[in-house]
């Protein structure tokens, strides 16, 4: 297992690497959106020298509310856009993975499917821009959508090259009970990355750090071993006290090794 912790996209992101190297996370989860660390901003080079100075790996993470399944095809086109010069910025400091999120879009114009097909399209499009960079694209479970596994099957069955990016807070979401398993269960063999922060459930992604909302966390650390999970988990914890986070990764390093 290797630990992993986000970087805030308001803070200077040099300081956020400093800080993930001084308190000896094994990598960051750099997310590229405005302010500080937009993409268009980002000096590739410099990032990259900089987080192989700090020993750090790294794991892309694109902004969650780009529209790629927009009923205004000029949105889809924008969005994928940002999405080509973004993959371009992630290939330049070294990640080899990133997180993309499904777009929730408009419903009640496109219907259930339409927004799925639409992702779909836009999932295929960005597949063939990070392939020749060398970058592998992984989709994230989210709260509204793409919170079944039904609609990650028809999408993995159309999209065989994609890869699967567990986040637990959101598997907890808009649900009678935590889908996490039911995740693990239908792609352990596509899992490439995993995100944990704590909720209460209902519709309120609070991005907690563990133990201080309602998922059971000794439970979740027991499957992923149980499935054999190795790889990259990041502590998606939001708060300006960094204890929390530092807590966090406490309670998961010491969960692990129980």
């Amino acid at each position: 297992m290797k630990v992993g912790m986000m970087n805030s996209p308001r803070v200077n992101l040099l300081t956020e690497i400093s800080f993930a190297q001084n308190h000896h996370f094994d990598f960051l989860d750099l997310t590229l959106e405005p302010t500080a660390a937009h993409p268009r901003k980002i000096k590739g080079k410099e990032t990259r020298k900089a987080l192989q100075d700090a020993n750090l790996g790294v794991v892309g993470h694109t902004a969650y509310y780009l529209p790629f399944a927009s009923p205004y095809e000029s949105f889809q086109k924008t969005a994928l856009e940002e999405i080509r010069w973004t993959l371009e910025i992630f290939a330049e400091v070294g990640a080899s993975k990133v997180t993309i999120h499904p777009d929730r879009s408009n419903t009640f114009v496109l219907g259930s499917k339409g927004v799925l097909q639409n992702n779909i399209q836009a999932f295929a499009e960005i597949d063939k821009m990070a392939s020749p960079l060398g970058i592998q694209v992984l989709i994230e479970n989210m709260d509204r959508n793409f919170n079944t596994v039904e609609e990650f099957q028809v999408a993995f069955s159309k999209l065989p090259r994609l890869r699967f990016h567990l986040d637990v807070g959101h598997a907890n979401l808009n649900v009678p009970r935590n889908r996490s398993e039911d995740f693990l269960k239908a792609f352990k063999d596509r899992l490439s990355h995993v995100h944990l922060s704590d909720n209460f459930g209902g519709k309120e992604d609070l991005h907690l750090p563990l133990g201080a909302g309602n998922i059971d966390w000794k439970k979740i650390i027991s499957l992923l071993k149980g499935f054999g999970y190795e790889g990259t988990i990041t502590l998606e914890i939001f708060s300006l006290d960094r204890r929390y986070l530092l807590f966090s990764r406490d309670k998961l390093v010491e969960l692990w090794n129980t």
